[in-house]
């Protein structure tokens, strides 16, 4: 049985597997977001793409098999991204505000991608579904285990850290979700750094008061 991860494909150069499938999540991304999943057929795909029916289906065998692609180029993105935003060597504090600004511009990068797995993923079949949803937790436990080292370095207050780090997340994909209203009242950069400013009031310890 073939792992989830696992789209096989007939064609044997993996650089023209790459750029036939990109262009395959360009088109079937908007697609799919105009017409919806069900409502878009492998037919519509094709003729946006210029393919043929017979060359895409050496691309992939299916139209969850291009779903799933979309989900799988955010995921490697969002790996290489969180990784290079984990640095041992910054504070908590530092490490919270970089760990925040990349996740913010990477959902600015893949907005519709975002919008599209929320809308859709239930089109996948479950074991896909898990392997998206272990993509999202491993978001999670970096903004929770970067908290609980600021908690436990008394750089920050005692939270509820799993909530906290599920607020992180989720403030971040408004961006993409809501779109279409933030874009006329709030540049990206001060949505960012807004959000940013109310989870650090929740985070940071409250300043001390002078001795009257």
């Amino acid at each position: 049985m073939a792992h989830a991860r696992d789209i096989p494909a007939t064609v044997k150069d993996p650089e023209i597997v790459a750029q036939r499938r990109a262009e395959l999540i360009e088109v079937a991304t908007s697609l799919f977001l105009r017409n919806g999943f069900h409502k878009t057929s492998v037919r519509e795909i094709v003729r946006a793409c210029n393919f043929n029916v017979a060359s895409l289906y050496m691309y992939v065998a299916s139209k969850e098999d291009i779903l799933f692609l979309v989900a799988q180029q955010l995921m490697t993105e969002k790996s290489a991204e969180l990784a290079r935003a984990r640095n041992k060597n910054m504070s908590a504090l530092d490490a919270f505000k970089t760990a925040f600004r990349t996740y913010c511009e990477l959902i600015r990068r893949n907005r519709r991608n975002v919008k599209l797995l929320y809308r859709e993923m239930d089109n996948l079949p479950l074991d896909r579904q898990k392997v998206v949803l272990e993509s999202e937790t491993a978001v999670h436990s970096l903004f929770r285990e970067i908290v609980e080292t600021g908690i436990e370095k008394g750089e920050m207050r005692p939270t509820n850290t799993a909530l906290l780090a599920q607020t992180a997340v989720f403030m971040a994909h408004m961006w993409s979700l809501k779109y279409w209203s933030l874009k006329d009242v709030v540049s990206f950069e001060d949505f960012v750094e807004g959000h940013l400013q109310m989870l650090l009031q929740v985070l940071l310890p409250a300043p001390a008061k002078n001795p009257a």
